[in-house]
């Protein structure tokens, strides 16, 4: 199951690059962003350690499902992910492909909610 796991996560990684892209003229839909957001939700339960990244995944969810999203708390989050995701980008398990992917991620996340 651990592989299974591992392969969603490098899978919702690489999908979430490549909606991205370099994120500062990023498009993305709330319809789409709830959607990798549903993915990442999957992809993490049950890792140890990410309970605070899947609620502020499940936050900015929310905000995408309202009738009226808060720019401000959107790009709060987006920034917190980036910051998580650069902290996670440096530990000893983020073997050199995944480590470099998830730093262009933070770089990404960080371009974006500047649109926020």
């Amino acid at each position: 199951m651990e592989g299974t796991q591992t392969s969603l996560e490098n899978r919702m990684l690489a999908d979430t690059l490549g909606a991205f892209g370099e994120g500062s003229a990023a498009v993305l839909s709330p319809e789409r962003g709830t959607l990798m957001l549903e993915g990442w939700l999957n992809a993490l339960r049950g890792d140890v350690g990410t309970e605070r990244i899947q609620a502020e995944l499940t936050a900015l969810r929310d905000q995408l499902k309202m009738d009226t999203p808060d720019p401000e708390s959107i790009r709060h989050l987006l920034l917190s992910l980036a910051s998580h995701t650069s902290a996670i980008a440096q530990e000893p398990s983020a073997t050199g492909a995944t480590s470099s992917q998830l730093v262009q991620l933070a770089s990404a996340l960080r371009n974006f909610s500047s649109q926020f």
